[in-house]
């Protein structure tokens, strides 16, 4: 198997772009550079020819809407390419040393999966449901993800995923939760996914001045922000009742993701199966 990196940023973010570039050389990684849709030159009106207005997490922002489509250039660059999975990072992420081996060798590859989320969440109450089975590579677990992990800033995915994410337009939904709500975004249940734990990537790598471009947040009011506050709620409670079996009978466990930025691999540490 072969793998492509690509890497998600504002043409104008010099200093994002001076940072990554540390953290590829120090990761051993080599990326191709895909320009961000700029929220501030590209209108509302044209990112609704491929996305909706509103959906199953509510309104859809403008900047959200901008950062979908932004993977959505990066799921057809690889697409393109001849590579078999892809790792999609965005500019603000601190990477693991060990990160570039996960990719030289990709035996560990598991058969079924659509996506391996290299990243955690920094919510420190965050808990991720996680499957018992699955094993252990370079001193990291790779377990499958039953819940909700927000974070889309780093993560591995294949050719069929990337396609069937594409084939889902018209986009409602936050980049996040496209791929990693399984109950609000539909798309999603299709896709195995998994997690490696302590994750290999954490965002916060950013370049001063830099943060916060694009135009400023909708705030719904009234009966949209009620029904919006609803559906949220709601897709949040029947997660929790569809993982809470699982964890009952001990096949799942809720964990917090750590991030880890040593390299952890040892010749003792690749690729061990554990029950």
């Amino acid at each position: 198997m072969k793998a492509a990196v690509y890497l998600i940023g504002l043409r104008q973010a010099t200093g994002r772009a001076e940072l990554m570039q540390r953290e590829l050389d120090q990761a051993g990684l080599t990326a191709v550079r895909i320009d961000a849709v700029d929220s501030t030159r590209v209108s509302r009106e044209e990112m609704l020819q491929q996305c909706s207005s509103e959906g199953n997490w509510g309104y859809f922002q403008t900047k959200d809407m901008a950062c979908t489509l932004s993977h959505a250039k990066a799921w057809e660059a690889f697409l393109a390419s001849d590579a078999d999975v892809a790792l999609i990072l965005e500019d603000d992420v601190f990477l693991s040393p060990d990160t570039g081996a996960w990719l030289n060798d990709l035996s560990w590859w598991p058969a079924d999966a659509g996506i391996v989320k290299f990243e955690r969440w920094r919510a420190n109450k965050l808990q991720v449901a996680l499957g018992k089975g699955g094993f252990t590579h370079l001193g990291r677990e790779v377990r499958h993800m039953l819940s909700r992990h927000a974070g889309g800033a780093a993560y591995v995915i294949s050719r069929a995923a990337a396609q069937h994410l594409l084939d889902s337009r018209p986009f409602d939904i936050t980049l996040d939760n496209l791929l990693f709500n399984f109950d609000a975004s539909r798309p999603a249940r299709a896709i195995k996914v998994y997690q490696v734990q302590p994750a290999l990537a954490e965002q916060g790598n950013e370049a001063p001045g830099e943060a916060g471009v694009g135009p400023p947040r909708y705030r719904p009011r009234g009966w949209p922000l009620i029904r919006q506050k609803l559906r949220r709620g709601i897709y949040e409670f029947r997660g929790g009742f569809r993982i809470l079996p699982s964890v009952v009978l001990g096949r799942a466990t809720l964990e917090k993701i750590r991030f880890d930025g040593r390299s952890l691999a040892t010749p003792q540490t690749q690729h061990t199966h554990t029950a």
